[in-house]
């Protein structure tokens, strides 16, 4: 058999992205995928952790655990 041949994750060259719509997909996958790191952390760990991310324009998101 011949092995396979697999790229798995693959580094990305971290450059702005130029096209609008690019930029707010890409912001919004990450900032849930920051969000939801944040909450992994805070459950395992048993940290308490804020988080405030301002977007290109006006809107303003924030994230805290826990939230009482």
């Amino acid at each position: 058999m011949l092995p396979r041949k697999r790229k798995g994750h693959q580094k990305i060259q971290i450059a702005r992205v130029e096209k609008a719509s690019d930029l707010l997909v890409t912001f919004s996958k990450r900032r849930c995928g920051l969000f939801t790191n944040a909450s992994e952390l805070s459950i395992l760990c048993g940290v308490e952790i804020a988080i405030i991310v301002f977007s290109g324009g006006i809107k303003v998101f924030s994230f805290g655990h826990p939230s009482d």
